[in-house]
Order: structure tokens, then sequence, then C-alpha cells
């Protein structure tokens, strides 16, 4: 470090954004003790943080800080440590220079770069059961994968495999080394598979001028790093909130300590642990909450005693007591003999103090807890002023508390979203498929006429009365048909049955000769509605794009509602309008049109593995609805609450397997 270098610490505690936003207006950063700056000198300052959603709040961190007055705010700008953004310092300070003087070539899509690893994985996977060229592999047949849905899930996880070796700036040459020939032979038989995609993966995006989306991250953040140094900019840059659990975040961190007018603010720093202690976190005990700000600071060479407080950064004795009890409970294991002499020495008021305000409620099922976390945050909605959060990685939970609060007529801002299949659109391209993979099965055909989006055409009245009337007249007696012919045929015998007198329901009795005519005129209409997949399904094995292609017809074709809108378009064609609307409809637009794109690879599969290996695809598409919000009430995961501190906040789904989650290995390195 150097000797302008500048590294404060919000305590745990304390706001961190507000407290950061304190400090710059008090003239405590970069340098503690500085001059206030004017308010044209805010607009030479360059704030990194973590995230957008950090970027976003500290804008109104400064407007509560100021007191409301008017701001020239510093360029405020993510650096996205996490998985969730890949969308690096799009506009670092000096942008102009910055974009211009460099030429670092786009990121592939996720969804491309699924479709090229569910390749290799089906070849090998083929291989393997085949025996192949390499000797009798039959004792590993059932590896692999025997779907293509199996090998997008293996695709995925290798997808996963390859970021994070990505991101720790690592190689997979020695992993042969790792485990015994005699102990492991089918690990060699995985080895030599990673080895294939260390060798055809880059070669692949060399090919398409494309570069994984971490390497290119680490490359805009390592260019910036060197710009820093060779360009530095002439006002103050700050990095704050960033805990480097990216290497090249490190770097970057080490030039703007370089800086005359560099600093950085970390989270967070546990300063109350003694001095042996800290130092063992960064040696041997990953599995501390501190590890990463331990292993951080031995990055940028400087010890734990000689971070600084931010200045105005003190929070209330009740949270310094509460911080120094979660310090001794998370103690290093070594030195957990001292949790007993803190115990012991400590005032039993001050462990008072540090239980005030926590409250711990067992729920005894899923539901139970979602409706108390609801309940939770509506008492919030009542308190003026009060803002609160559930901060969980369980997705599931999540789901429920928003579905919950909804009834009760608050709209809550969930950070993840929903996913796509949750959502009309994407239930409504679920169930299209799902009809005909089941062969217009009675329950599939059903759900699907019944969809609201489902119109071919007709006016809504029209159509549910049609859909109403073929219930009855097909589905209320034993029904043994297959595929629409089967219902024609059906509504065929109701026809005669009733010709010749004999016992039907009395509500079919009292349909009319036209609700009959409707009914009919509604097969035929599907039919036509289907011929894309029909006729795809003569084809035998085709590619993923006959299918997706076939699909997204179908879906326009049955959503197509006879009015006049402005038609959206995947790939070349014309699409309907309403399937394609609103967010939900726009991710799904996206979806095909990625698969849909002429220079993107893709599989060539059975009719029968398109279902399941289409919502394998989409399975990690979430939707955020751009919808109002109570601006008070969240729900975080664990990673995007950083740096945010509101009044009340709930810890759900703390349960083991969940929060910790449990150690995964992985398809790849078992």
């Amino acid at each position: 470090m150097t000797e302008h270098a500048r590294v404060f610490t919000v305590p745990v505690g304390r706001p961190f954004l507000a407290a950061l936003a304190e400090a710059i207006l008090a003239g405590d950063l970069p340098r503690a003790g500085g001059r206030k700056p004017a308010p044209i000198d805010l607009s030479q300052m360059t704030l990194l943080l973590p995230t957008r959603r950090a970027a976003r709040a500290l804008g109104d961190a400064f407007l509560a800080a100021s007191g409301g007055a008017a701001l020239l705010l510093p360029r405020i700008r993510p650096i996205s440590e996490g998985q969730e953004d890949l969308a690096l310092l799009s506009e670092a300070p000096g942008a102009s220079a910055f974009g211009a003087g460099l030429d670092i070539p786009p990121a592939i899509s996720e969804i491309e770069r699924r479709l090229v690893l569910t390749e290799l994985v089906l070849h090998w996977s083929k291989t393997l059961r085949s025996g192949g060229a390499n000797g009798d592999l039959a004792a590993y047949a059932a590896a692999g994968a025997s779907t293509p849905a199996q090998a997008d899930n293996l695709a995925a996880e290798l997808a996963q495999l390859m970021d994070m070796v990505e991101t720790e700036g690592v190689s997979l040459a020695g992993l042969e080394k790792l485990v015994p020939e005699e102990y492991s032979a089918h690990w060699g038989q995985t080895i030599e598979f990673l080895r294939i995609v260390l060798e055809v993966w880059p070669a692949f995006l060399a090919e398409t001028g494309k570069l994984s989306p971490v390497v290119r991250r680490n490359q805009v953040i390592l260019a910036e790093t060197e710009r820093l140094k060779t360009s530095p900019p002439k006002g103050p840059v700050i990095v704050a909130g960033v805990t480097g659990s990216i290497p090249a975040t490190v770097a970057l961190m080490r030039a703007v300590a370089g800086l005359p007018q560099g600093a950085i603010v970390l989270p967070g720093l546990d300063q109350s642990l003694d001095e042996a202690s800290a130092k063992l976190i960064p040696e041997d005990h990953p599995e501390h909450p501190q590890f990463g700000l331990a292993k951080l600071l031995r990055a940028l060479d400087i010890s734990l005693r000689e971070v600084a407080t931010l200045p105005g950064a003190v929070p209330a004795r009740t949270l310094v007591a509460r911080q120094r009890l979660v310090s001794e409970a998370m103690r290093p294991a070594p030195t957990l003999e001292r949790w007993q002499s803190y115990v012991t020495e400590t005032p039993p008021v001050e462990i008072a103090d540090a239980c005030a305000g926590v409250s711990l409620i067992e729920a005894p099922t899923a539901d139970d807890e979602a409706e108390v976390v609801a309940l939770i945050l509506r008492q919030a909605v009542e308190m003026p002023g009060v803002s609160a959060a559930l901060v969980s990685p369980d997705r599931l939970l999540a789901r429920r508390v928003v579905n919950r609060l909804e009834t009760m007529g608050v709209a809550v801002d969930d950070s993840a979203g929903r996913p796509l299949a949750k959502t009309p659109p994407g239930a409504f391209l679920n169930l299209v498929i799902d009809a005909w993979a089941s062969d217009f099965a009675p329950v599939k055909l059903m759900a699907l006429l019944k969809h609201p989006l489902t119109r071919l055409g007709m006016p809504v009245p029209v159509i549910r009365r049609a859909a109403r009337a073929l219930e009855l007249i097909t589905f209320r007696v034993p029904y043994l048909g297959r595929g629409l012919e089967g219902v024609l045929a059906a509504l065929d015998a109701a026809d005669q049955d009733l010709g010749e007198g004999r016992r039907r329901q009395r509500a079919v009795r009292r349909l009319r000769d036209e609700d009959r005519a409707a009914a009919r005129a509604l097969v035929v209409t599907l039919a036509g509605a289907f011929a894309s997949l029909s006729k795809a399904s003569g084809g035998g094995v085709q590619s993923l794009k006959v299918w997706a292609r076939a699909h997204a017809d179908v879906a326009e074709a049955l959503a197509v509602t006879g009015e006049v809108a402005e038609d959206t378009a995947v790939d070349t064609e014309p699409m309907a309008a309403p399937l394609w609307r609103g967010e939900a409809g726009e991710s799904a637009h996206k979806f095909f049109s990625e698969v849909l794109d002429p220079h993107v690879r893709a599989p060539s599969i059975a009719a029968a593995d398109y279902p399941d290996l289409y919502r394998g695809l989409t399975s990690g598409i979430n939707v955020r609805p751009r919808v109002p919000a109570h601006p008070r009430i969240s729900i975080w995961g664990p990673f995007e609450a950083r740096l945010q501190q509101p009044d009340v906040i709930i810890l759900g789904a703390l349960n083991d397997g969940t929060w910790p989650a449990s150690a995964d290995p992985g398809a790849w390195l078992s």
C-alpha cells in the first residue's frame, strides 16, 4: 500500500450507504477531516459499488443526507461482483476514452452457451454408450445424459464450473492428478471430457468472436484498472462496499488505493476480534463470515488495525453489543475456548442489549413461515416511515410471501422476480407444449382452452362457451380417444347418442345446436392452430430450431385475438402481440429470438425430447414486473441485501440445507 492509501470501514449496525453519503458530504472522504465539497465538486467524484441495486440506493442516500436539497451526484458505477449481473463498468469514469480505446468482444448469451455445451454433453454421452474409440466403455453406460433435457442440466452445471474457474483465473490442467487412478476409474472419463471442453470451447469462442461472460467481466475490470494507472482521473475515486470476491476487483482496488485521491470503504469489517484470532481466518478458516474481507486485506497488504472507522459511522450502543456477540459466536474453531471468557466477563446487561429487538419464530410448516413473514411485512406497512425486508435464499418462500401480500393489497419488490413458468405467458407456452406432448389428453387440453391467452381469433365469450360445451359433451363421460381426431370422434358419438335418445347428462341434453356446432368448430380451429407442430412431428429428429419455431407459431395462432394490434416479431416473422406483451412476454420473446438466431448452434432432438428440454432452458428465466411496488417493503437475496439496512429485517428459511446451503460439489467435480 502507498502512503496515500486510505482504507475505511463502516461498522456493522450503521447503514452503509447512509454513512457513505454523509461522510462524503461532510468532507471525510476520500480523506478524513477534509473540506466539505462544493456542489460542483461532487460531479468530479467517482464511486464504484458492487451492484446496480446499491448504486441506485446510494442516490436516495445522498438525497436523505442532504436534507432533500438539489445535488449534482457523483458518478456512481456498479462493479457487479456477483453472478447476478455480469454487465460490469459499462460506463466507467472517463468512459468516452475508455470505451473508444478498448475493443472487448461481446459476451456469449447464456442460451447460446447452454445449447453449445448441451451438444458437447450429448456427444460425450453417446460415445460412452456406444463404446467409442478409446476402448470398452460399457461400464460407464449409466453416466452422461440419456436425454437432451439431462444433457442441458449437465451443461448448466458445466457452465457454473467454468464460471467458477474463470472467476478465480485458474486452470483445470492438473485435474487428473487430484484423484488416484486406482480409486476412481470413472473420474478419468470425466477428466477426458473436461479436457475436450477446454480445447473445443475456446476454439468455438474464437470462431464466433465472443467471450464467456466471466472472461469479459474480468477483461473490463482489468482494463479499467490499467486505465486508472496510466490516466488517473483528476477527481476522487472511491471503491465502496466491494469485498474483493472476484480476483480482478482486487487489482482494481489496489489501483484505486494507489491514486492520490483514492479511497476504499469496506462493509462491516470485524475489528473486535483479537489479533491472534483474526490472523487465523485467512489462513485456515474459509467458513468464517470475515474470510473474504481477511483475504482482501492480505491482498491489499494492510493489517486489520490499519483500517480506520469511517468518521461519523458509529452505531448505537445496543448494535455494538450485538456485533460483538455475533463476532464471538463466529470465532475461528481453534479459539472457541475464549467464548467462555466472553460469557463470564461480559455484564449480563450488555448481552441483554445485544439481543434487544431480536425475535425467533419457529414455524411448523413452510406455509406458516410465509404467513408469519407476510404479516410482519404487512404490519410494517401500517407503521409510518418504517421500512422492512425479507432476506432469504429460498425462492419458494419469497414467492409464497409475495402471493400472500398480494391478497392483502400490498405489491412488494421481489428482487429476483418470478419464474417465467409462473407468469401468464410462460404458463400458456407450457400448456401449449403439454397439450401437444400428451396427444391432447382431456386435462391438458381443457387447461389450455381455459387459459386467458387462448383466443383462436374469437371473442372471449364465444371461445369460453365453446370450450365449456366441448368439456360437457366429450369429457364428462368415459373418454378413450387420442389426439384431436379422438375428440372429434367423441363429438360424433355424442351426436349419435342424442339422436337415438340414449341417456346423456342433463347438461348435455340442454345444450343448443349452436353450442354443439361451436364445440366442433373449436376443435377444427384448434387442429389448424397446431398444424406447425403436427407437421414438424412427421420429420423425425430435427434441429431444436424447428421445434421452437413450430412451438412459437402454434402459440401465436392460439393467442390471436382477431383485433388489430401492433405485432412484434420472433426471428423475421410477425407474431401475435398479446402473447409477447409485458415483461413476461418480452422475456419469452427474447428466448425464442435467441434460439431461432441463425448464428446460434442448436442440437437435433426428437419430438418427445422437446418439452423437457424447453422447460429446462427456460427454468432459469426470471421476470421482474415493472409495476409500482410498495416503497418501504422489499424481498432480497443475501447478496442483494448487502449495504442495505431497513428498519425491520426478517431472515427467512434459516434451516440447515437452505441457509447455509448444503455443500454441492456439482455433477462434474463430485
